[in-house]
Formats: structure tokens, C-alpha cells, sequence
């Protein structure tokens, strides 16, 4: 041992022997040589020897463990067992030396104060005996005894850990018992030294731990160890052999006959009591003759039966009753108290303290124990020693029955054990007055201690609340008291019980009269009082009649109804205590009653003679109950009708009310066959509860919550209720109605809603719960589910299921405004599947998914309706729309009028959302037969058109209300979902699918014949459908006879099922030798004559050499020559139709690529024809939109075809019309501009049709588009009509505001010179801002005009052109000189043009939002359209470019609004976004500026000395005079230009201060007053230096600079300066 180690132990020692005092406190002190105590739980230990250990890591974690802070040893036990898990058992183990040591901190370690510690060296434990291996048996004896100890832990976790620490090492029960057997000894003797030789002193240093933590510590070990001996004694008893066992009883024996083990009975902690009474149990029950029973009484009983037993107070009774039951001498001959110290007093002292916070069993437990008391302790003979004992007693009765008594009303007594307290106190009462002798001493024990429950609780007393039965059980509790009372003194219960009858009489005849304030609370406490009396009589009559009984309440009850019928007679029945005493008596003990006959007889004429009359009287409602109990004793029916002729004739009142409502309650109500008069009452209340009389609901409430109303009548109070759910200011009253109705029947509202007046209910309310207020919402939410519920708790609920099912295919067949939503059906759909088994599934399946019929239904007004012309340029059909034949009247389009339901979706557009959401939820689509599979999938093809229509022209065919602008998003969502579940179907590879998409497509293909909308668009269904399975190699139907099909086509009439067919068919000698053929038709084809077949000729040739996979080349070059020439001289000759020469358009600009090189005087004729689609005499309209498409594309091609100069008759007839084709172009662009809105074919949508933006039309925005190509490939010099595009900036589509702003912004950049020139050249002249671009800056947008924009797909038009406005504004000050710029902003200023801007721009960036926009993010000095992710932030770019170029070209004007505005957050908001991101880059600009001009100054006079310094934002100017030089310092603030400039002297010569401050605040009034040319202000300073140089002078006022002739000259200068020009 070190001697720093000796010194720190013997300190220790010295410690413990100092502090702790006494021999006996310092147990195990060290001696003065070191020596230790051999103890392994004590905290005085020899250090372990750690020298021998390999691992620094393992040493410092060891030392760690052995000091006093529990964090430090918590993480030296996790480093240890993490040292231990990455030793495995194959490496060897931990070694010796770290084993050795471990098993000597182990036992002290496991006890420690702290949790997690105890927890961690369980743990620690298992995992070294898993490594070590076999090496830990020799070990096992030190260690297992506190190992097991930590299974009885008081901490789960600590448990939890020994636990698996166990098993990990012995995982099976047999390994463990064998641990037991093996080791057991050791196991004692830990347990026994332990208990016995350690003390709270030994096991806690008390400098450093608390008293109470020290006694914890102490109290865990004491009470781990006592739950070892006990384990001990249940395990080894049961598996060990007797003999073996015995060995070790006289160490067994020895302990338990140690009087400190049972001392600790009284121990102050409930852990350790009660692991030593358990250990008593199992001592008493396996080895009793172990036990010493003076010990065990002195222990148990003396000391520990006045002690505090919380949290032990069960398992000390139930040692107490085995304890008596099988040594009741413990409380006689082996108890050594006396006097105060009595058994008896003893006893009644526990009793006295309740259950102290046990369980119920507790009273069970006390009852088992006092039953084996002997009774000499129970009920001492000495009658001086009783009434000692009962002195703290109101009566002198038994002391034990006394403390019990007291013990169960303690107020710290659980609620839930009174019951049982309750019987252990009348057990005992009966066990004592068995042993009593005298009839007068029983009676007075009965009197005194049974007899008060009852007439407490009969009648309760604020003098007698110690009687008071708390919890549920009063009434079982006094009918074991009476039947214990009649058992015992029967005469004193006769007498006693005429008393209580006698005082219920008295109270009914003395209640309070109905002026007197407490009326109510007074009759109340009757009834209540009554209530208990005749429920009381009715519990005992339960358990047995005899005659005893039958006498005793007959002879009471009498006297009572008597009293009660002359009370209420002769006080016109108010006082209605005395009501509910008869209905109590009738109807809760009919067979004392009744039996009777002068209580019967004076019921009966009470019935028939005063009821009557009485029912306006606060005792209706107990009378109308009296009557119902009366019934079949006295005709009731007659009385009835008697009462409600009287209570009609009554005028209104709240008691008629109460009357009726009593009459309306009552099986009256199912006896009025016949007699309308009530019914008719209720109905009349019902309306006045939906006009808002609330008053009026408890009548109809009553009605349908009596079970007994009829059928008829509860149906129509309903249908009143659910017709009030249409109408908008009854709604909350029908919701109210049916809360009320569901709540108290269900069952009717069941019945109601499966019938056919009923139908609609389910509907409506769930129409309701998608209410926008959410009142309503909820309300109808919650009768929806209280409905579904009663539904759901009966078996075979078919008759729900099937009136859901209904209320779903009326939900997707019409639709109105009061339709369910899609979600709505859906969710009731899906719940339907869910609670359907299997069979019942395919067959609701059928029926929730939309048959043919319906589909058809849904359908055909939608394809009644001919597409928008325009769609000819979306799809691959082309003009074949235009052979859409309309019907044949109009008749035919009215018949099919579509409406929309309160979201604005048609019945179409719901049954296939309903059904998308329907086949993407559940897999309904593999129940339903092939044919509905067919028709499913086939209907939702042609709905995928029909949407993608309606998308890209709204309101072309009405499947959904477009003027609601919120809808479109939610339909794109939709269209792409269901797209997604069609591709899916159509790539799953199985056979009965593939055979399924064959139908489909042969149902498609031949659905295409004909020229019927119908047949239109079943031809593109059949088009998408064959591209996407050819494109997953499923292919095409019927292959083998394409041959025969590709023949048909030529010749055949069916133009949409023969597009369809060419646009996927492929590639093969058919399909060319058609071309070719088509080729030659139409060559010499005169269109004028057959137009219609010219077309269809057209469209099909289109359709096979638009594909890319058809080799045009192959066609012989003579052939296409000759094609294009006759086309060329058919549209130019005026013959062909727009549709016609839309289609030639289309064939020639494919075709002429191919014949680029042949000359001729047709490409003169097709340019002509061309141009001239480009000219409108009249406003263009949609049907113009394909061929100003197929035009534009034509000039795209030509245009490729002139790059490439290979054809010279092309190249002249291009440079012959490139004028007129610039000047079209120019003029079409006007011309879209104010294109009216999108026509549609049917009269019926025109009606719902508005101006619809470009965006939200795809045809004109591919127009618009193509033709903003086109147009930004011209020269920006073409066209002389360019200044006029102005007004485009206002147009709805942003092709053509930018357009026209990338024509008007190339045009202003090439005209300032030219201005700039003009400035120069004349004085009178004064540039300008165009009056038209001023006039669209004028009116600047605001928040709250584009509040309703989303900025999801674009700007809004009217601010994308208001600042696109703006960026021409600015591209004045480019290229412009500063004499041109000044005028520009002279414009400005004489408008508010800038604030509106301003104010906008800050609105926008800052003040709308949470936190101003990071301008850091973009390019602030540029602005390029559309290159932002979302137009959103092309927005945000844009306002922060056009904010920087105001403070660059306008920087006077910028600061004076800044300046001037009135909200002080956004003043100095702008100020603080301006310096972060703007102002660095005026700055750099201005100093760029700076830095560009000095080198350009004139060399004479003499130049300005110029030093830029951009880090300071300063610059220095400086002029030479002879060796010196006068400079000053212009500096500019961080957010300049909104704070001025400032102008410093930094050394001046031959000038005066004053004359120096002039010149530098003029040189900064220059710079800060003249829109901010820091140039300017240089200039100024530099003159005035010059001219005084030179000899000139400035005026005396302004400062301007004169010639200097003479002082004289001076002076009359100054003079005529300040009388002229000066002011």
C-alpha cells in the first residue's frame, strides 16, 4: 500500500471512530495500523490493489468508481461494461487481476445511494460473468448474495437490471434454482450479516451524505436482505431435499431468533416493514417453530400495533390474521404489556387509524384477524377496563367496534373501501352481540351502534354525520343492518321502525308551503327522502318476504298514503313530496301496497276522482308515473283522457307544460290510438321550436324519446326536423331537433332514415358537415356518426348499408347545390368496403362503382357539345374537328343542360373523380365483373379528354364551372392522378388485362365512326390510348388486318376513326403506298368543289406525314413539286376554306423542306397566301387561331429554309414581302392583343363565359408564343409602326407584353443618340417621354388589387405590364446625355408617377411579409425575363432592378419619397434593406462613373487631380496651385442616395475660410440638388477655384462666377445682381 493510500484510510478510520463516537458506532473502524473491516457493504474498505491491471483505461475508470460523486461512478460503470462487451468469451475474458477487483467493489457498489449506479453494476455483473466464463464460480460465493439481493430492489429499474444481468449468465429457471441450492449458505450469510452486523454508520459516511439518505441506504440493504431470506425459504423449501435443508436450519434458525431481525417491524420505512412481514407469513406457513413467540408478540404486536403502518399496513394485517389464527396465545399469554400497553388498547389504537392508504382488501383482511382474536381482547370482562377503553366514545359500547368505527370514517379513508369497512364493522357488531347475554344489553348494542345507519340514511342529520355511508353501497349496507336488527331485537326494530314512518309523515305534513323561497329544495329533500325509504323497503323484500317483514312495512305504508292523498287534496297538490311518495310506494313495493286494501282503495279513488284535476299542479309528472304504475289495477285509459280534456282547456302555462310533457312521457302516449288531441300538441310545438322557441323543444323531445310513441308519429316529427335542414334559418334547429332525437331513440332515427320519407336524411346531414361554418359542421358530424353508430351496434346492418349505397349513387348521378362533395362519398364508400366481409364485397363493389348506364347518363350531355376550334392545334386529329356535324336543332343541346354542383363540378366530372379516388383507395376494380371494368376504364379515357379540353380552353364543354378560379388547380391534381391509374392499368402485363385493354380499345375504335362529338373524341381516346401501349410493346388490336384497314381508309368516310388509326399505326408499305396515294389525290383535287373531301383528304395525309417516324424523303421529288404547286394556286385562288388552308399549311410546311431547292413562282404564291392570313379586316376570333398557328409555323420553316440561301427564287420573293411580312407581323400582334373572348359553340355556356386570361387558353398561348419568336428574330429597325406597341404592354398574354417590350426597349436603346444629337443641336428643343408609355405608369397597382393572384403559373398581367412599362422608362437614360436625362426627369416630376411605384415596390418586398425579401439573392443590377423559378420571384427581381435604377437615374426623386413617407416602420425599414443590398451598388456605380470620366477630362484649364477610394465610398479632388494643392473629399453615406452626399475641405490655399465654406456648400448643394451628379458638384468646385484663380468673383447671392474688371465694377455688379437676376 502506498502511503498516500495508508494516510487517506487512516484519516478515514479516524473519521468514523471521531465523528460516530462510540465503539458501537464505529463497527469495522481500522485499527491504527491500517487494518480494515472485512465487511464487504461497508464504506471503510481497503483500497484494491489496481497494479496489476494492464489497461490505463481500466485503472482510471476503477478510481473513478471509488469516489463519493454517484455521476463520476455512473460513467466509470459505463466505461467498464463497454470495456467488458468488446471482450469477448473466445478472446479469453477479462483478466484476474480486473475480476479480483471488480468482486470487492461489487457488493458495496450494489447498494450504492444512487439508482443508476445500482442499476449500472448489475449490469456490470452479467456482463463480466458472460466474459470471464466458468472463471466467475470461484467468485460466486462473494457475489451472489447481493447479486440476488438487487431482484428485490425497491426501484423497478435496479430490478429490471439484475434481472437480465441473471438470466445472461443462468437463463434457466433449473440454472437459477441451482444457484439457490448450490450457494444458498452463502446466501444466508450475506443476509445475515447484513441485517445483523450492519448499521446506517457502517454502510454511509455521515460527512458526506445526509441523514436521511444514510438511512435510506440502510433501509434498502436491511429490506433486500429480509426479501433474500424470504426467497430463501420459498425456494429451497419447495426444491431442496428435507435432509439437505435441515443442515442449514440452525443458521435459519438462528437468525429469525434474532430480536434485532424483528425490530424491524417498526422500522420507520415501509420497504423494510414490509419485507419482514412477508418473511413472517412464510415463516408461519413453512418453519413456525423457528419462531420465538414472546419475540414475535413483543415485536409484532407491542411495538409495531401503535406504530405508523402507511404503505405496509395490508401485508401487516395479513401477518397479524395468520399470526392469530394459528398462535392466538401472542395476545394473551406471550403479550407482556398491560394497562395503557393492553392488548385491547393496543388493538384499538390500529383499528383507530382506518386502512392507512391500503387497498380494500385491507378490511377483509381485519375482518379474517379480529374473527381469531380472542375474545377476553375483544370484549374485556372488566367493565372499568371498557369504559376506559371507550372514552373516547359517545356511547359506552364496545371499545374494538368504537375504534373501527372511527378507523373507517377517518378522513384520510379511500372512497372505494368504505363498502368494506362498512361490512367489517357490522360483522364484528354481529360477532360481538353473539357474545352478549342480556336481551337489554343486545337491544342497546343494536340501538347504539346498527340502528343509527339506517336512520341516517333515511332521514340524514348534520348531528349524526358520523352514520353517514359514503360510496355506492349505502342501501346494500342498511339491508344487512336491518336483517341483522331483525335477527337480533325484532320487537326493538317495530318500534323503531314505526318511529322513522312516523317522522317521514310528519315531514310530509310540515314541508314547506310554494310561497317560501326554499319550496323547491324543501318538497326535493322529500321526494329524495322518500325515494331512499320505499327503495330501502323494495332492496329488503329482495332477500326474502316473510311475514315479520309484511307486517312491519304494511303496517307503515298505510298510515303513509293515507297522509300523502290528504296532503296533496287538501294543498291542491303542491306540496309534491307527497306526489312522489305515492308513485314511490306504487310502483317500488307493489306487493305491500296493493296487498293492502286500504292503501289500494285510496289509491283507486285518489286515481279516478283527483288526479285530474291535479295534473296543473307541481305533482303532475309523480301523478302521471302513478298512474303508469296503477295500470291494470284501475283503468288508467279513462283517467287519461279525462286529464287531457282538462289540460287543453287550460290556458297556457309553464305547469300545462309539465302536465303535457308528463302525459306525452308515459305510456299515454302509445294508448291515444284514435285520440289526436296530443300528437296534434306536439306537432304545434315542433313548429314553434323551428321558428327559434327553444321553450318548445321539451315536448317534442319527450315525444320521440318515449318508447312507446308511435311510428306515424315520431316519422313526422322527423321529416318536419330533416326538411328543416334545407331551409337556411332553420338549419340549426333541425340539427338541434335530431341531436336531441338520436340521443334519446336511435332506434327511431334508424327506422326513419331506412324508410322512404326518411331517404334523404343521411344525405343532407352529410351535405352539412362540409358546412364553411363550423358550427353547423360539427353538429351535423356528430349526428352523422351518433346515426352510424346505432347502425353499427346491430347485427346484419344491411338496411344502413343498403340506404348509403343509395345516398352515394344519387350523390354521383345528379347534382345540385346541395350535393355530397366527392370526399364525402368517397369516405362513405370506403367505409361500406371495410365493413363488408368477402362475399358481400363483389356485390357492393357492383353497385358503388357507375354502371354503363350511368356513365351514358353523365356522358352524353357533355359530348352533345362541339369542341372550341382552336383545340385543333392540341391534339393529333388536327381539322378533322371541323367535320364535327352539330345536332340537328338545338332541341337536341337543351335536352342535356349541365349543372353544377356547389364546388362548380358537373355530374361527369364527380363520377370520375369519385371514381378515381375510389380505384386509387381500394382495390374495388379486381371485384367488379370484366364488363363494368370495360366500361369503367373506357368512360374515364374519354373524361381524360374531355378535361384536358376544358383546361386548355375553360368552358369549352362545361365539365366544371370555370368562372371559379380555384377549381383548376384541384382538376390538374385530378387529371394527373387519374392519368397515372390509367397508365398503370394499361402496363400490367397479366392476361385477363391485356384482354380487358383489347375491348377498350376495340369499344374506342368503334366508337370513332361517325361525325359525332362522341366520335371525336372516342378517336383521341383510341389515339392515347394505342401510343401509350405501343410505347410499353402491348401494341396494337387487330394487326393482322392493318392491310385491310390502311385500304378502307382511302375511300372511307369515317374521318375520326381513320385519323385515329394513322396517327398509330406502323410504319409499313401500306401506309406509304396510302401516302402516296394521297399525294396523287390531292394533286389534283379542286377544293372548291369538294371542300369537304378535299379536307378530309388533308387531315389524313397530315396525320401520316406529321409522324417522325414516316419518311417523307421517299415521296419522288416531281411528285411533291406538282403537290405543292396545285395547293399553292388552290388557297391562293381564294376556293379554299379556312380549314382547308389551314391543312395545306400544315402539308406544305413539311414538304418543303424537301423541294428547297427547286425554283418556281409558288414560293412567291405561298409567302402571298401566307401573309395575308395576317391581315383582319374584322377581330380575330377563335376559329381563327389554327390557321394563324399553321402560318406562323410555315414562317418559322421558311425562315430556316432563307438561312440556308439555297434557292434564289426563294431568297426574292423573301426580301420582296419582308416589309409587309414585319408590318403583319407587327399588326397581328396588335391584333391579339385585343383578342375578345373565347367562343364556344353552345348557347348555353356563352352565358358563363368572361374575358379569359392567355394563360388559361393554351391555343392562343401557343400562338401568342410562337409569333413573340418570330417576331424577336426581325430586325429591331423593321416595321416603321413599332413606336406604337405601347398598348400591348396591356395585354392578358405575357408573350405579348414581352414582345412588345423587347421591340419597344431595342427601339428607345437605338434612339437616344439620335435625341441626344437633337438636344445638342438645338436650345429649344426638349425631350420627352412618350405620352402613351407615361400614361401606363400612371396608375400604379397595389396589394389589395392583386390580393386574389396565387403567382403560381404567372404574373399578373396588369403588374407584369405596369412594370415592364417602367424598364422602358428607364431605357431612356441609356445611351441619352445628361442634358437629355435631366429632361426625362422633369417629365417625372411633373407626375406622382415614382410614389405609386415606391409605395408598391415596399408593400410588396417588406411590408407584406413576415421578413423582407433577400435581394442578395438576385442579379439587382440586370433584369432578364422568366428566369426565375416562379413568377413570384420574377416579380421580386424585377421591383428590386427597377427600385435600383430609381435611385441611380432618380436619385432626388427616390430620397424626397423616402423623405415624405408617413409610416414611420416603413421608413425605416426601406432604409436598413436599402444600405444591406442597394446602396453598395449605387455606390460602386457612382464611383465607377467617377473613375471612367477623369481620364476624359480637357487638358486645359487644368484637370481635376481625382482619387477614387471605393472601400471608403470617398473621393478626393484635388487642383495644384504652384507647390500646393487644394482638395476636398466628397463622401458618400452607406445607404446614399436617401442621405445626401457630404463634401469636406481637406486643405485650401489663398482663399479665405468663409470664401472655402461657400464654395464647399455650393460644391454639395450642386451634387444633392442636381438629381445627385457627383460630376456636377466637382465641376462647380473646380470653377470657382478657377475663376478665382483667374480673377473672377461670384455673386454675392447665388455664387456665380463673374469676371473681375475693378472694385468699382464689382460692386455696381453686385448691386445690379441683387436688384435683378439674383432674385
Amino acid at each position: 500500500m502506498s502511503k498516500k493510500q495508508f494516510k487517506s484510510q487512516a484519516s478515514s478510520s479516524r473519521a468514523v471512530s471521531g465523528a460516530f463516537g462510540t465503539p458501537e458506532r464505529s463497527f469495522g473502524a481500522p485499527s491504527a495500523f491500517g487494518a480494515v473491516s472485512s465487511s464487504p457493504l461497508s464504506y471503510v474498505y481497503e483500497p484494491p490493489d489496481l497494479s496489476g491491471i494492464s489497461d490505463p483505461n481500466m485503472v482510471v475508470a476503477f478510481k473513478n468508481l471509488q469516489k463519493k460523486d454517484s455521476t463520476t461512478k455512473a460513467k466509470a460503470l459505463e466505461d467498464l461494461h463497454a470495456n467488458a462487451l468488446s471482450i469477448g468469451v473466445d478472446a479469453g475474458g477479462m483478466e484476474d487481476t480486473i475480476l479480483e477487483t471488480w468482486i470487492k467493489i461489487y457488493p458495496r457498489t450494489s447498494i450504492d445511494s444512487a439508482r443508476r449506479v445500482r442499476q449500472l453494476a448489475h449490469l456490470l455483473q452479467g456482463q463480466l460473468s458472460v466474459s470471464c466464463g466458468k472463471r466467475i464460480l470461484k467468485y460466486m460465493p462473494k457475489v451472489v448474495g447481493p447479486w440476488l439481493a438487487g431482484l428485490y430492489d425497491n426501484d423497478k429499474t435496479v430490478i429490471r437490471a439484475a434481472q437480465e444481468s441473471f438470466k445472461q449468465v443462468f437463463p434457466s429457471e433449473e440454472k437459477m434454482r441451482n444457484v439457490w441450492k448450490v450457494f444458498h449458505l452463502s446466501v444466508l450469510e450475506y443476509s445475515r450479516d447484513a441485517v445483523l452486523k450492519e448499521t446506517v454508520y457502517t454502510l454511509s459516511d455521515e460527512r458526506t451524505t445526509s441523514p436521511d439518505d444514510a438511512a435510506a441506504k440502510y433501509a434498502r440493504m436491511a429490506g433486500t436482505a429480509i426479501s433474500l431470506t424470504h426467497a430463501y425459504q420459498k425456494i429451497l423449501k419447495d426444491n431442496m431435499p428435507p435432509e439437505e435443508f435441515r443442515k442449514q436450519q440452525s443458521t435459519y434458525h438462528g437468525f429469525l431468533s434474532q430480536e434485532k431481525v424483528w425490530a424491524l417491524a417498526s422500522d420507520s420505512d415501509a420497504f423494510v416493514r414490509r419485507a419482514l412481514y412477508r418473511l413472517l407469513v412464510v415463516t408461519l406457513i413453512k418453519q413456525s417453530d423457528a419462531l420465538n413467540m414472546k419475540t414475535i408478540s413483543t415485536s409484532i404486536l407491542t411495538s409495531s400495533l401503535n406504530h405508523d403502518q402507511a404503505g405496509s399496513s395490508l401485508d401487516y394485517v395479513k401477518a397479524l390474521s395468520l399470526l392469530t389464527l394459528k398462535f392466538p396465545e401472542v395476545w394473551t399469554e406471550y403479550y407482556s404489556g398491560s394497562g395503557k400497553s393492553s392488548a385491547t388498547r393496543k388493538l384499538c389504537q390500529f383499528l383507530r387509524r382506518g386502512s392507512q392508504g391500503g387497498p380494500v382488501d385491507y378490511w377483509a383482511q381485519v375482518t379474517a384477524m379480529l374473527s381469531h382474536v380472542p375474545m377476553m381482547i375483544l370484549n374485556p370482562s372488566s367493565a372499568d377496563e371498557a369504559g376506559k377503553m371507550s372514552e373516547d366514545s359517545l356511547e359506552p359500547h364496545s371499545p374494538i367496534l368504537d375504534a373501527l368505527h372511527t378507523g373507517l370514517i377517518h378522513k384520510d379513508e379511500p372512497r372505494s373501501n368504505q363498502n368494506a369497512a362498512w361490512n367489517t364493522y357490522l360483522d364484528m357488531a354481529d360477532l360481538l352481540q353473539s357474545s352478549m347475554l342480556g336481551e337489554t344489553t343486545r337491544y342497546q348494542h343494536f340501538k347504539t351502534s346498527v340502528l343509527p345507519l339506517i336512520s341516517q340514511y333515511i332521514r340524514p342529520l348534520n348531528t349524526q354525520s358520523k352514520w353517514t355511508i359514503a360510496g355506492p353501497q349505502q342501501q346494500s349496507i342498511c339491508v344487512k343492518a336491518f336483517l341483522q336488527i331483525l335477527q337480533g331485537a325484532q320487537e326493538m326494530l317495530r318500534d323503531e321502525w314505526q318511529n322513522i314512518s312516523s317522522m317521514i309523515v310528519q315531514d310530509l305534513q310540515t314541508s314547506l308551503p310554494e310561497q317560501s323561497k326554499d319550496y323547491a329544495k324543501s318538497q326535493l329533500s322529500i321526494a329524495a327522502q322518500v325515494d331512499r325509504w320505499y327503495s330501502l323497503q323494495a332492496a329488503i323484500l329482495k332477500v326474502g318476504i316473510s311475514d315479520r317483514i309484511q307486517d312491519l312495512f304494511s303496517g307503515t305504508s298505510s298510515s303513509e298514503v293515507n297522509s300523502a292523498i290528504y296532503i296533496l287534496k287538501t294543498r291542491n297538490g303542491k306540496p309534491y313530496g307527497a306526489g312522489a311518495a305515492l308513485e314511490r310506494a306504487a310502483r317500488l313495493i307493489p306487493e305491500v301496497i296493493l296487498v293492502n286494501n286500504d292503501s289500494k282503495d285510496s289509491l283507486m279513488d285518489f286515481a279516478r276522482e283527483d288526479i285530474p284535476n291535479l295534473l296543473l299542479s307541481p305533482s303532475a309528472p309523480y301523478l302521471v308515473d302513478l298512474l303508469n304504475s296503477l295500470e291494470g289495477v284501475v283503468d288508467v285509459r279513462e283517467i287519461y283522457r279525462s286529464s287531457v280534456q282538462c289540460l287543453l282547456e287550460a290556458p297556457e302555462s309553464a305547469a300545462r307544460g309539465n302536465a303535457l310533457k308528463s302525459l306525452v312521457s308515459s305510456s299515454y302516449l302509445a294508448q291515444s290510438a284514435g285520440i289526436e288531441e296530443l300528437p296534434l300538441v306536439v306537432q304545434r310545438n315542433l313548429e314553434h321550436a323551428m321558428n327559434g322557441n327553444n321553450n318548445s323543444w321539451y315536448l317534442v323531445n319527450a315525444a320521440i324519446a318515449n318508447p312507446l310513441a308511435s311510428t306515424d308519429l315520431t316519422d313526422r316529427l322527423l321529416a318536419t326536423m330533416t326538411d328543416a335542414l334545407s331551409i337556411e334559418d332553420r338549419t340549426m334547429a333541425g340539427l338541434h331537433g335530431l341531436e336531441l332525437a338520436v340521443k334519446h331513440n336511435g332506434q327511431a332515427v334508424k327506422t326513419f332514415s331506412t324508410s322512404a320519407n326518411g331517404s334523404s336524411l343521411l344525405s343532407k346531414l352529410l351535405f352539412l358537415t362540409e358546412s364553411p361554418e363550423d358550427e353547423i359542421s360539427l353538429q351535423a358530424r356528430n349526428i352523422s356518426t351518433a346515426i352510424e353508430a346505432v347502425f353499427s351496434d346491430e347485427k346484419g346492418s344491411s338496411k344502413g348499408a343498403r340506404s348509403m349505397i343509395e345516398i352515394i349513387n344519387k350523390g354521383i348521378d345528379g347534382v345540385e347545390k346541395t350535393s355530397l362533395s366527392i370526399d364525402s362519398l368517397v369516405d362513405q364508400a370506403q367505409k361500406l368496403m371495410q365493413q363488408a366481409s368477402g362475399d358481400e364485397k363483389i356485390a357492393m363493389a357492383a353497385e358503388l362503382l357507375p354502371d354503363l348506364t350511368q356513365w351514358s347518363a353523365v356522358l352524353d350531355p357533355l359530348l352533345q357539345r362541339s369542341p372550341n376550334v382552336s383545340l385543333a392545334i392540341t391534339n393529333t386529329l388536327g381539322c378533322a374537328l371541323y367535320m364535327i356535324e352539330q345536332p340537328s336543332s338545338s332541341h337536341d343541346v337543351a335536352a342535356h343542360i349541365i349543372s353544377w354542383d356547389a364546388d362548380g363540378y358537373s355530374s361527369g366530372l364527380r363520377m370520375a373523380w369519385y371514381t378515381t379516388k375510389m380505384m386509387k383507395s381500394t382495390n374495388i376494380l379486381d371485384l367488379i365483373s370484366p364488363g363494368q371494368h370495360v366500361t369503367t376504364c373506357q368512360s374515364l379515357m374519354l373524361i381524360v379528354q374531355l378535361v384536358s379540353d376544358n383546361l386548355s380552353v375553360p368552358g369549352s364543354n362545361g365539365l366544371w364551372d370555370h368562372n371559379k378560379l380555384d377549381v383548376e388547380p384541384e382538376i390538374v391534381d385530378f387529371v394527373s392522378e387519374l392519368q397515372g391509374l390509367l397508365l398503370s392499368w394499361l402496363q400490367s402485363a397479366s392476361q385477363s388485362k391485356s384482354s380487358l385493354i383489347t375491348e377498350v380499345q376495340g369499344n374506342l375504335l368503334r366508337g370513332s365512326r361517325g361525325y359525332s362529338t362522341a366520335s371525336y373524341y372516342s378517336a383521341r381516346a383510341y389515339s392515347t390510348i394505342t401510343e401509350e401501349l405501343l410505347e410499353t410493346s402491348h401494341g396494337l388490336i387487330n394487326s393482322d388486318n392493318e392491310v385491310d384497314h390502311l385500304k378502307a381508309i382511302r375511300r372511307g368516310p369515317d374521318i375520326f376513326a381513320s385519323s385515329a388509326f394513322l396517327t398509330t399505326v406502323p410504319e409499313s408499305n401500306a401506309l406509304l403506298r396510302l401516302r402516296n396515294e394521297l399525294f396523287a389525290d390531292l394533286t389534283g383535287k379542286d377544293f372548291g368543289k369538294e371542300t369537304r373531301e378535299g379536307l378530309r383528304q388533308l387531315v389524313l395525309l397530315n396525320c401520316i406525314i406529321q409522324r417522325p417516324d414516316v419518311l417523307t424523303t421517299e415521296v419522288p421529288q416531281q411528285r411533291l413539286v406538282f403537290f405543292v404547286k396545285h395547293l399553292a394556286s388552290q388557297v391562293q385562288g381564294g376556293y379554299a376554306t379556312l380549314p382547308v388552308k389551314t391543312e395545306t399549311m400544315k402539308a406544305l410546311t413539311t414538304v418543303l423542306p424537301l423541294i428547297k431547292d427547286i425554283y418556281g413562282s409558288f414560293w412567291a404564291e405561298i409567302i402571298e397566301t401566307m401573309k395575308n392570313m395576317w391581315f383582319f379586316s374584322e377581330e380575330i376570333e377563335d376559329s381563327d387561331i389554327p390557321a394563324l398557328y399553321a402560318s406562323l409555323r410555315q414562317f418559322r420553316s421558311l425562315r430556316e429554309l432563307i438561312m440556308l440561301e439555297s434557292n434564289d427564287d426563294l431568297q426574292d420573293s423573301w426580301l420582296d414581302h419582308i416589309e409587309s411580312m414585319t408590318r403583319g407581323l407587327l399588326g397581328l400582334l396588335k391584333e391579339l392583343q385585343g383578342m375578345p373572348p373565347s367562343t364556344v359553340s353552345s348557347p348555353l355556356l356563352k352565358s358563363n363565359l368572361t374575358d379569359t386570361p392567355d394563360e388559361s387558353h393554351q391555343p392562343r398561348k401557343m400562338v401568342n408564343s410562337l409569333l413573340a419568336r418570330q417576331l424577336a428574330s426581325l430586325s429591331p429597325t423593321s416595321g416603321d409602326n413599332s413606336t406604337d406597341l405601347y398598348s400591348v404592354l396591356g395585354s392578358e398574354s405575357v408573350a405579348l407584353q414581352e414582345s412588345a417590350y423587347e421591340i419597344m426597349h431595342r427601339h428607345i436603346l437605338g434612339t437616344q443618340e439620335q435625341i441626344s444629337l437633337d438636344k445638342a443641336l438645338s436650345k429649344t428643343f426638349t425631350a420627352k417621354l412618350p405620352e402613351k408609355l407615361l400614361s401606363l405608369i400612371l396608375a400604379a397597382p397595389t396589394i389589395d388589387s392583386i390580393a386574389d393572384s396565387t403567382f403560381e403559373r404567372s404574373v399578373p398581367s396588369s403588374l407584369r405590364g405596369y412594370l415592364l412599362s417602367w424598364k422602358l422608362v428607364f431605357d431612356h437614360w441609356t445611351n441619352s446625355s445628361y442634358k437629355v436625362k435631366a429632361d426625362y426627369v422633369d417629365c417625372l416630376k411633373d407626375g406622382t408617377y415614382l410614389k405609386g411605384l415606391l409605395d408598391f415596390t415596399f408593400d410588396f418586398l417588406i411590408n407584406a411579409r413576415s421578413k423582407p425579401v433577400d435581394a442578395s439573392k438576385f442579379d439587382i443590377e440586370t433584369y432578364t425575363p422568366d428566369r426565375e423559378e416562379s413568377p413570384e420571384k420574377d416579380s421580386q427581381w424585377l421591383l428590386i432592378n427597377l427600385y435600383y435604377l430609381c435611385l441611380k437615374h432618380l436619385p432626388t426623386l427616390s430620397k424626397t419619397w423616402w423623405r415624405d413617407c408617413s409610416s414611420r416602420p416603413t421608413v425605416i425599414a426601406v432604409e436598413a434593406w436599402t444600405g444591406k443590398y442597394i446602396s453598395p451598388l449605387v455606390i460602386a456605380s457612382e464611383l465607377k462613373t467617377i473613375s471612367t470620366w477623369a481620364p476624359t477630362q480637357p487638358s486645359t484649364p487644368q484637370p481635376l487631380l481625382l482619387k477614387v477610394l471605393p472601400k471608403a465610398h470617398e473621393i478626393t479632388a484635388a487642383i495644384p496651385i504652384d507647390d500646393q494643392e487644394m482638395q476636398i473629399a466628397i463622401r458618400l453615406p452607406p445607404t446614399y442616395p436617401l442621405h445626401q452626399a457630404t463634401v469636406e475641405g481637406i486643405s485650401r490655399v489663398g482663399v479665405d475660410e468663409k470664401k472655402w465654406r461657400s464654395w464647399l456648400i455650393t460644391t454639395q448643394a450642386v451634387i444633392n440638388f442636381s438629381n445627385g451628379s457627383l460630376i456636377d458638384g466637382l465641376l462647380a468646385w473646380k470653377k470657382n477655384v478657377m475663376a478665382r484663380l483667374e480673377g473672377q468673383s461670384e455673386c454675392a447671392i447665388c455664387y456665380s462666377v463673374f469676371l473681375f474688371v475693378s472694385v468699382v465694377q464689382e460692386q455696381q455688379f453686385e448691386q445690379l445682381s441683387a436688384l435683378s437676376e439674383c432674385i
